[in-house]
């Protein structure tokens, strides 16, 4: 996770264009959040193995909730965030 934020930190230390910085932003904020689910995955799967069936639904409201932040930010970058991030990039 650490590197994660390292690597959006340099990310935003090249000074980008305000609509590449938006574009790097969501797709940064995705792998966070593709890391938590694979994190969340993987508990949630270790506590049902162990019988811990009280905490597997809490676990998989956490993976859902992570899952639909991930499919939210999708949507952004889609509906034309990732568009004028490539069209403010061609101006250079």
């Amino acid at each position: 996770m650490e590197d994660l934020i390292k690597e959006a930190e340099e990310f935003l230390g090249e000074n980008p264009a305000p609509d590449v910085m938006d574009a790097g932003l969501i797709a940064n904020t995705q792998r966070v959040e593709h890391y938590e689910i694979a994190a969340y995955g993987a508990v949630r799967t270790f506590a049902r193995m162990m019988g811990h069936n009280d905490m597997v639904s809490l676990l998989q409201q956490t993976l859902d909730e992570a899952g639909q932040t991930d499919q939210k930010l999708t949507k952004l970058a889609e509906s034309g965030v990732n568009q004028e991030a490539e069209r403010a990039k061609n101006k250079k």
